[in-house]
């Protein structure tokens, strides 16, 4: 189960994404999905903190990522009292929906972008639904990764909002967990083991970051939707 989350921290430091959306699926298949999310908060806390230090230059005063943080903050404390209540599966399978519909419009339109005007309106939505997909299944990406797409941010920025974002939602996450009491002392060990491979594919990751453009950029975040898709699917009809 570690490998899952070498093999999500190596993609995390590529695109700024990656950790859950690799490791979670494959350690819920194995502990379940409370489980798997609780465990990752963690690795994903210093996996975050980590990018946006890398990334530190692409910080600035940015409204929409402000309010994009904000509603998402609301939303991921939604989340977690979702997760103990909610269909996992059915959850699932609304994100596979959601991501396909996503890569169908942008396969009919190649050059499709969401223009700063429409951001400002859409991204306090994106933020809190990201925010309780976050808390009920561990995964986000699949929702704010096609907004942000879509946008025609660059590498670092692309992977500085996310970092920006996950890194608020795991705080989060840390604190409504623990006060549900969903986050034990037993998991938060394991979450402290699962921060050593994390920490050690991380930094190859972004070395590895340096040979993408952005056309590459682009072809790695639909990849990962692709993927991503695949295995909501194959989770949400318990497939593996």
């Amino acid at each position: 189960m570690f490998l899952s989350v070498a093999a999500g921290a190596f993609v995390k430091g590529v695109a700024g994404v990656g950790l859950p959306i690799i490791s979670v699926p494959v350690m819920a298949a194995v502990l379940g999905v409370e489980h798997a999310v609780a465990v990752m908060i963690i690795p994903s806390m210093v996996a975050n903190t980590s990018m946006l230090w890398v990334l530190r230059r692409e910080a600035s005063a940015n409204r929409e990522l402000m309010v994009f943080i904000a509603l998402g903050v609301v939303g991921t404390v939604l989340g977690a009292w979702i997760l103990s209540a909610a269909d996992q599966n059915l959850m699932f399978l609304v994100l596979a929906i959601w991501v396909v519909a996503y890569l169908v419009v942008r396969t009919l339109r190649s050059d499709f972008q969401i223009s700063d005007r429409r951001g400002s309106i859409l991204a306090p939505i994106v933020g809190f639904v990201a925010g309780i997909f976050q808390s009920a299944t561990g995964l986000s990406f699949p929702v704010f990764g096609p907004y942000l797409q879509a946008r025609q941010f660059g590498r670092d920025r692309f992977a500085f909002n996310s970092s920006a974002l996950l890194a608020v939602f795991a705080a989060v996450q840390f604190a409504s967990f623990t006060s549900f009491d969903l986050l034990t002392p037993s998991l938060m060990a394991e979450g402290a083991l699962a921060v050593i491979p994390m920490a050690i594919a991380l930094p190859i990751g972004i070395r590895a970051a340096r040979h993408f453009n952005k056309k590459n950029f682009d072809r790695l975040v639909v990849g990962m939707l692709l993927v991503t898709a695949t295995i909501l699917v194959f989770r949400g009809f318990q497939i593996f």
